[in-house]
């Protein structure tokens, strides 16, 4: 059996702190900067404010080996303490606490006479989903106020209690995915590779002068647009998007609609590291929507009754839905081996060898059931019903578990599911009628993981996590200890935390609003659906079916053809708003790559890739960076990733 390092306990203790000052990092970023100018530090592929902490412990690693070498951390221990970022901190930004604290506290700050919420659904509400003294709420939108604990404590408790129940869901899953996924199909899992070559020993990626020009161009234009948006005469390189829409202004072109170019640094360097067919079909399936989209203006072909997209043809929100779950179907038709060996496993009806796994199979499928009832019965007891209550979460988990497929092959900058995602799915293409008042408030509730913003989905991270315990031969199972210990301490601190800042500066005073707002906007769907029951959508149903059939195809295709073109992925990833920033830097990545492939063969692809990786560490640095001189400062930075 082979060796494994240990994890060790001095990396379980720096990775305990940095996720404390990695969630504070966060929150003074995206809540007290906001939309005056900052990165994003969580809901990108690879995190910045956890990439960022990681560069700065390689700085000081290095400086450390001078005086005490044999002292010095561990490739395998830097990555212990990068995984524990990574899987903890991001449930602290949008998509988990920055919507979750809002939503919760919503209904009674905004109910009024003219909306009628109270009158609609507040019996539905338990009291203790949230503080329910009205000057409690009050002074969290108004701000100049402590934290009133003894108010919070019951919500914090049983709303902490709920994110554990879903991060050892997804923790399991992702365990049980590792072998079909790694072993079996070997999927590229590009955003593993860049702290791979960073943290590696002895390596010559740092004295490469291409990594250093990559480095530079990346680090200097966001300098310099840092420096453009506190000194207007400082000149600016634009690299984020430039709507080109308006040179199309003619019918049927002009059905283009928001047609964005950029060239985010990182973006490019990322897209770089994938296969040429995958970059292809990315920005190929992105351009054929909006062909379609052409086509349909010149028929007239729109949905009788609909709306915006959701009216126009192609219907990209449903085939974007169908996608995703075909990415899910055929990843438990490919691995169908696997999975009857899990429930073997499970049920003690068969002994498999699991001792390489990060969590043995019996504890893995365990611990998903058990963590899914633990959240039905949290639902349950809420109000909801109960079939309602594990649709919604077992959808919820399979759109994850696509949009976790989707980041292991494309690295994807951020990571947006389709705009049908399961809740809309659930109440507006499936139809309302069927649901009764306290289901549809309490879904409204757990808006915020059956959104399609999954920017900050642990999931990814957490596979990502496994990845690279079998690169540096780190004991996946003690691994996983770090990961569960990671998130015990970052969700009670992400509250905390979150809480001081918008009792002290207000949730609809100087904090940042849209996260505010994001809370409110359940409840507005939530009236609508309330006072105008929605009947089922079959024709949008029937582009999901379409699409969930054409993605099983795509498979099957390219099973069969050695050199079939369009990958699968390609075609989930166009079907959500990820490609529509980003669809230039992966066309660029492709030819790019292309080219030098052409040219130059594996030997120049090899040789140019640290300017590659340079585009990325680069803006990752001085995103992360800058972010904390404005927060320090007060200065605004330039965002970098969004």
């Amino acid at each position: 059996m082979e060796s494994r390092e240990r994890v060790t306990p001095r990396a379980i203790l720096i990775g305990l702190v940095l996720i404390g000052l990695v969630i504070e990092f966060i929150h003074q970023a995206e809540l007290v900067l906001g939309g005056k100018g900052h990165t994003a530090l969580a809901n990108t592929s690879l995190p910045v404010g956890a990439f960022f902490a990681l560069l700065v412990l390689l700085l000081l690693n290095h400086l450390w080996t001078r005086f005490a070498p044999g002292k010095a951390l561990r490739r395998s221990e830097l990555i212990t303490i990068y995984v524990m970022l990574c899987t903890s901190t991001v449930i602290a930004s949008s998509g988990g606490v920055h919507f979750l604290v809002p939503t919760i506290m919503a209904p009674r700050h905004f109910a009024t006479p003219e909306n009628r919420w109270e009158v609609a659904f507040f019996r539905y509400i338990p009291p203790w989903f949230a503080p329910t003294d009205p000057e409690v709420v009050r002074r969290f939108y108004e701000g100049h106020a402590s934290v009133p604990y003894r108010h919070w404590l019951v919500p914090l408790a049983v709303w902490s209690l709920f994110l554990y129940l879903l991060l050892t869901a997804t923790l399991c899953l992702a365990a049980l995915l590792r072998r079909p996924w790694v072993d079996r199909e070997r999927l590229t899992f590009p955003t593993v590779m860049v702290p791979l070559e960073v943290t590696r020993p002895k390596t010559s990626l740092w004295r490469n002068p291409l990594l250093w020009t990559g480095f530079g161009i990346a680090f200097g234009i966001g300098t310099l647009n840092t420096l453009n948006m506190n000194i207007p005469a400082v000149p600016r390189i634009q690299v984020r998007p430039v709507d080109i829409s308006r040179y199309f202004v003619a019918p049927p072109w002009n059905a283009l609609g928001w047609t964005p170019i950029s060239f985010y640094p990182f973006v490019i360097g990322i897209a770089f590291l994938l296969s040429l067919e995958v970059t292809f079909s990315c920005w190929f399936f992105y351009w054929l929507f909006k062909l379609e989209m052409v086509l349909g203006a010149a028929t007239g072909w729109r949905q009788p009754g609909a709306a915006g997209v959701m009216a126009d043809f192609p219907f990209r929100p449903y085939q974007g839905a169908g996608a995703f779950l075909g990415l899910v179907a055929f990843s438990l038709w490919a691995g169908r081996g696997h999975w009857r060996e899990v429930v073997r496993a499970a049920l003690g009806l068969r002994r498999v060898e699991d001792s390489h796994e990060p969590l043995p199979f019996r504890a893995a499928a365990w611990g998903f059931v058990l963590s899914v009832a633990g959240m039905v019965l949290f639902a349950h007891q809420a109000g909801m019903s109960t079939h309602v209550a594990l649709f919604l979460f077992l959808l919820s988990l399979a759109y994850m578990t696509a949009a976790t497929r989707v980041r292991a092959e494309t690295g994807n900058a951020w990571l947006f599911g389709p705009h049908v995602d399961p809740n809309t799915l659930m109440t507006r293409t499936f139809g309302s009628e069927g649901y009764l008042g306290r289901d549809l408030t309490l879904m409204a509730y757990f808006r915020s993981i059956s959104t399609f913003d999954l920017r900050c989905l642990p999931m990814p991270h957490q596979l990502d996590a496994f990845k690279m315990a079998e690169a540096v031969h780190l004991s996946g199972r003690q691994l996983v200890g770090a990961i569960v210990l990671g998130f015990l301490v970052g969700i009670p601190l992400a509250f905390m935390l979150a809480l001081h800042i918008w009792y002290d500066l207000g949730a609809a005073g100087k904090s940042d609003v849209w996260r505010t707002m994001m809370g409110k906007r359940p409840f507005d769907e939530l009236i609508t659906l309330l006072q105008q029951p929605a009947e089922p959508n079959w024709f949008g149903f029937s582009f999901t079916v379409g699409a969930f059939l054409f993605t099983l195809l795509l498979f099957a295709l390219r099973a069969w053809l050695v050199a079939f073109p369009f990958h699968p992925v390609g075609y989930a990833i166009a079907g959500t708003q990820t490609m529509d920033t980003t669809w230039m830097p992966f066309f660029l990545a492709w030819l790019a790559k292309a080219l030098i492939l052409r040219y130059g063969g594996m030997r120049l692809y090899r040789a140019t890739l640290p300017f590659f990786l340079g585009l990325i560490v680069g803006d990752f640095a001085n995103g992360g960076l800058w972010t904390l001189v404005g927060i320090l400062s007060g200065l605004a930075a330039y965002p970098m990733n969004w």
